[in-house]
């Protein structure tokens, strides 16, 4: 079926997806879409059973009856709408940067306000669904334990794999290792200007790694005493690096707001932790300065398969959850970028390894290894 190109509503619409889609983000999206967008999973194929792990949902309010009502229903669970017009509702699961939520937009409420009547239906009519009841075992206690299933879907992974976390890992091997770094210092340059005057606190800071990007800015690093000792060793003669013994948990230094603030690997693990270093960290940043920031991604494609064996701990964040800990702190994201394709295994290859670098640009911070952020303290 042809897109309509002459229709504002629907040319709208896909230009708002070109622009912020990443490169593989799946979409459910009517089926004139399909042709226009890649991952695109058409209405008309649509699985009525498990959904995919839709990066992005657009709802045509006059083609609701096509799609599933138990989607429908838990669609605001696990997603907020993004864009809307007098034809369309986006939804995304990982709202970030320069989206804001439309909820209260009347476009938007156009849809919302007809969905509470799709939760109802399944409850009112609990008779026609003999599936469910055989399956459930249970006539009385049906309705408390057909919502935990239902909730589970809806939102797999966000909130709730948080409470216990095992520290993170290196990437596997010492070449990926050392491409992932080459990675974050390329975006390091990148995003955070080396100019003369300029002030850059580098919390944990390791033995200093940053000599070759800021030649000309002034950086303090803190780290552990052991660190701190073999970094000045390292940095002798370079009269613009500074270092420091300091509790990262409870950092405060009697310094000068900085102007660009580095956590480079350094996040640690845990939602309270994480938030609290963060906050640490914009208490040190002047308004309107710059936080760099590089860290696991959870939800990397390696470690969702190894979850799915039940081998792996817990490692990282997912970049929804790193946003949102951004903004409680005080922080505007500005930009997201992915680090290296995973990959199983010591990889010394070197036509692969620039594989591996290539892929992880263009799978984006929701799959990759790892994640670069840069954000603004209001």
């Amino acid at each position: 079926m042809p897109f309509p190109t002459d229709d504002r509503a629907w040319n709208d619409t896909l230009l708002y997806l070109l622009e912020r889609r990443r490169p593989g983000e799946r979409t459910l999206a009517p089926d004139e879409f399909a042709d226009e967008l890649p991952f695109v999973r058409p209405y008309s194929q649509q699985n009525s059973g498990e959904e995919p792990a839709y990066a992005w949902v657009v709802v045509h309010k006059g083609m609701v009856p096509r799609l599933n009502a138990d989607f429908m229903r838990d669609l605001t669970s696990w997603s907020v709408p993004v864009f809307a017009n007098e034809v369309f509702v986006v939804f995304a699961r990982e709202p970030g940067f320069a989206m804001s939520d439309v909820s209260d937009s009347n476009h938007a409420k156009a849809l919302l306000n007809t969905l509470p009547k799709r939760d109802a239906e399944p409850a009112a009519e609990p008779a026609p669904a003999p599936a469910e009841p055989e399956q459930q075992a249970a006539p009385s206690p049906e309705p408390v334990q057909a919502e935990a299933p239902q909730a589970e879907p809806a939102a797999p992974p966000p909130p709730a794999r948080k409470p216990a976390r095992a520290a993170p890992k290196p990437a596997a091997g010492g070449a990926q290792e050392r491409l992932r770094q080459q990675e974050v210092q390329r975006l390091l340059r990148e995003m955070v200007a080396d100019m003369p005057g300029q002030r850059v606190l580098d919390i944990g800071c390791g033995t200093g790694r940053f000599m070759g990007v800021f030649t000309e800015s002034k950086v303090l690093g803190v780290a552990a005493a052991e660190q701190v000792e073999q970094a000045q060793a390292a940095h002798a003669g370079l009269p613009n690096f500074r270092f420091t013994v300091a509790d990262l948990a409870g950092l405060q230094l009697s310094e000068p707001a900085f102007d660009a603030v580095l956590l480079v690997d350094t996040l640690p693990q845990g939602m309270e932790a994480a938030a609290a270093l963060l906050t640490r960290a914009a208490a040190h940043l002047r308004p309107g300065g710059l936080l760099f920031l590089s860290l696991d991604n959870s939800e990397a494609l390696h470690r969702r398969i190894a979850r799915l064996s039940g081998k792996a701990a817990e490692s990282g964040f997912t970049l929804a959850e790193v946003t949102g800990m951004l903004r409680a702190a005080g922080f505007q994201p500005l930009r997201a970028d992915g680090v290296l394709l995973p990959v199983a295994g010591d990889v010394q290859d070197e036509g692969i390894l620039d594989s591996l670098r290539e892929l992880g640009r263009l799978v984006g911070p929701t799959h990759a290894e790892a994640m670069v952020l840069l954000a603004r303290r209001g």
